[in-house]
């Protein structure tokens, strides 16, 4: 049913729409649970002692139940991508989404384009501090993911506001998202640490796989 439901959007409003009808849908079933815990940890403080830890267990419970349905939502997203990627469906014109992430031939002319090689070389040393400090493992898997995720979300970790303002500005002309250009920089950094730091980008479509 739900794969009648999806092709059936896709075929009468196109892709774009149906991968916001997924992301809304996501962000209303993790705000509802968000929503839930607030209200329970709001009358916390006014329950008797007995019944606060029994109400503490509940919260650690439904912050658990969260971050799962978080990374439930992750994965579903990722498959969705790579279905699409299969189909012959262009998502992101920078990058592959195939594991390991990389970088398209076109990305590449970005990066020449605009200096993000540049930009790159004079950030590198705080990002290399920022991905040693930030994974607390030695797994590609891991540090992949911690790579494209920082970058997407906190694009102010790897690059100065001036250089964000001129990727931006080159997004808007040619109607990419900023989120593509960021890509493009996670897989970089990604790939410079796990040269410094003798690793094997293989060793993600292993864990990928599991």
């Amino acid at each position: 049913m739900e794969e009648i439901l999806s092709q059936f959007i896709i075929d009468n409003f196109g892709l774009s729409v149906f991968i916001m009808v997924v992301i809304v849908i996501g962000i209303i079933f993790v705000s509802i649970w968000c929503y839930k815990v607030y209200a329970k940890v709001k009358k916390i403080d006014e329950l008797p002692c007995d019944r606060h830890k029994d109400k503490m267990y509940e919260h650690d419970n439904a912050v658990t139940r969260i971050e799962t349905s978080i990374n439930f939502l992750t994965k579903e997203i990722d498959t969705a991508m790579k279905t699409f990627q299969h189909m012959n469906v262009k998502t992101d014109s920078f990058t592959k989404t195939n594991s390991p992430l990389s970088i398209t031939e076109k990305g590449w002319e970005m990066v020449h384009r605009l200096g993000v090689d540049t930009m790159f070389e004079k950030n590198w040393p705080r990002i290399n501090k920022l991905i040693s400090e930030g994974v607390d493992t030695s797994s590609a898997y891991d540090i992949n993911n911690f790579c494209i995720e920082q970058a997407v979300v906190f694009p102010e970790k790897f690059l100065s506001d001036e250089e964000i303002s001129h990727l931006k500005e080159d997004a808007y002309q040619t109607g990419n998202a900023l989120a593509s250009y960021m890509k493009v920089i996670a897989v970089m950094s990604r790939d410079r640490f796990f040269e410094e730091n003798g690793m094997n980008a293989n060793d993600i479509d292993a864990k990928d796989k599991e």
